[in-house]
């Protein structure tokens, strides 16, 4: 579960293909620099900030959990709560900055030996039972691609949810890194200056999944040199717009 320590999450807005707007968003954010039991980390409380803030632009929708109220009990809750209010129409979308194990995410008590944290398992469970047509995963944590098994590729149809838009910060046997020279981490860093514009390749104002993997997974190649690799994985369209600026 460890995360190196030398640079690292994600947010978007889901519109319809066609790039006209449709429904509300409802979105969970979760940092964790310091645990209480395993080694701390430097940058996901800010990364999670950064997010949450991208997002009250578009949704008034929004619940930042960061730190020591990150417990396993709070987030599960507040996934199955905020989600639940979602309508057919409306995306739902949860971003997680902190560790990360191969089999799931790490909240503020996970145990050092001997339990588990939120399970990949858990987190499908909670998204299949949402009524919303789009759902957003973003992790920014070490091993994440661990959610999508055996697939590899910016497209898989393994996901066993439907609709779902998964945005990994690293493949399945990589660390995810932070360094303490940046005010973000690298995903988080090159993730949110694609979707404030760095990614608009055709200068339209609307960052489809196509181009902002495009630029995301360049630049954080490029900054690690190499050592990590950003993973869009699930059911979507390339030409799907995740965040359109014609809209405020």
């Amino acid at each position: 579960m460890n995360r190196l320590v030398l640079f690292f999450l994600f947010p978007f807005l889901f519109v319809c293909s066609e790039g006209e707007a449709k429904g509300d968003v409802y979105v969970v954010v979760v940092g964790v620099s310091g645990y209480q039991e395993i080694p701390s980390l430097v940058l996901p409380e800010k990364d999670a900030k950064a997010i949450a803030a991208l997002y009250k632009l578009q949704t008034k929708h929004v619940i930042l959990i960061t730190g020591k109220y990150a417990t396993k009990a709070v987030l599960l809750k507040s996934l199955k709560d905020q989600f639940s209010r979602a309508k057919e129409d409306d995306m739902v979308v949860f971003a997680f900055s902190g560790h990360g194990y191969a089999d799931g995410i790490c909240p503020y008590d996970m145990p050092a030996k001997g339990g588990k944290g939120i399970t990949y398992r858990e987190i499908q469970s909670i998204l299949k039972q949402s009524r919303a047509s789009r759902k957003v995963l973003f992790l920014d944590a070490c091993f994440s691609g661990g959610i999508r098994g055996n697939a590899s590729g910016i497209h898989s149809h393994a996901v066993n949810t439907p609709d779902v838009l998964l945005f990994l910060s690293s493949r399945t046997g990589e660390a995810s890194i932070e360094s303490p020279f940046m005010a973000n981490g690298v995903f988080t860093t090159y993730l949110l200056r694609g979707l404030r514009g760095g990614a608009d390749a055709d200068k339209n104002r609307k960052i489809t999944a196509k181009e902002l993997f495009r630029y995301v997974s360049r630049k954080v190649g490029e900054k690690t040199d190499g050592k990590q690799h950003p993973v869009m994985w699930g059911k979507f369209e390339d030409d799907t717009v995740l965040f359109d600026w014609n809209r405020r």
